[in-house]
């Protein structure tokens, strides 16, 4: 059970942590910066990625309902946050031509969140963690958390390869190159950005309360993972 786990799990993520989309907004970040920052940069972002994961996987739905925050709204607020990195990229202020801050830390913020762990990633884990809690008392839960932290481990390892690509293409494209190819990564997370607050106003819409239904709201609504731990094995039954 503990390598299906962790095979559902890398499966479930993978579309969602999208790790090359990352890298090409580190190649237009990156611009001006020293390898080596750019090396640590991605490091850093490996280790946040593996303990945003965790965190959002244990604490997360506790998280929103403390602050009552729903997925729609994680939605709007990461679509505006990815939009403005895109506008800034597209349109750069003539400050940033002409010098760029090397000590610039892009880390967490956007190669993170909302980039690697954003609205989608965290609504899949939480809605995972809860599907885990429902799971009838036979199966043994500290498999299933071992499997799921691994692939975490294993999401992370796979994120950091792909970032690591970014400096040979840096190489390849040089001065114009990543000039070119920044402004089209700002063009491209503007179209992103717009589109997650597209995805959130309609989540907002269809909510019946929106349309004045009386419903009983005990937690923020969470999509479905699309049955990621509902393949797991049954346990046979005994007969009469």
């Amino acid at each position: 059970m503990f390598f299906q786990v962790v095979l559902l799990t890398l499966l479930a993520l993978l579309p969602m942590v999208n790790p090359p989309t990352t890298a090409t907004l580190l190649l237009g970040l990156s611009k001006g910066m020293s390898r080596e920052h750019v090396r640590r940069q991605v490091n850093l972002a490996a280790i946040y990625l593996f303990c945003t994961l965790c965190i959002t996987f244990f604490i997360g739905s506790s998280i929103l309902d403390l602050f009552g925050i729903s997925i729609p709204g994680l939605r709007l607020a990461g679509g505006l946050i990815i939009g403005f990195i895109g506008f800034r990229m597209l349109f750069p202020a003539p400050s940033q031509q002409s010098g760029v801050d090397i000590n610039q830390s892009i880390a967490f913020v956007p190669l993170t969140m909302p980039s690697m762990c954003g609205p989608g990633t965290m609504a899949l884990v939480i809605s995972g963690a809860a599907q885990i809690a429902e799971l009838p008392d036979e199966y043994n839960r500290l498999t299933i958390y071992a499997g799921v932290v691994t692939a975490f481990a294993l999401m992370s390892l796979i994120s950091w390869g792909v970032l690591k690509l970014a400096d040979p293409v840096c190489k390849i494209l040089g001065a114009t190159g990543i000039d070119a190819m920044t402004r089209i990564m700002g063009f491209l997370l503007v179209c992103m950005g717009m589109q997650f607050c597209i995805n959130g106003i309609k989540e907002v819409a269809q909510d019946p309360v929106f349309h004045g239904g009386q419903t009983v709201q005990t937690a923020p609504a969470l999509p479905q993972a699309s049955g990621t731990f509902d393949q797991l094995p049954q346990k046979p039954t005994g007969s009469d």
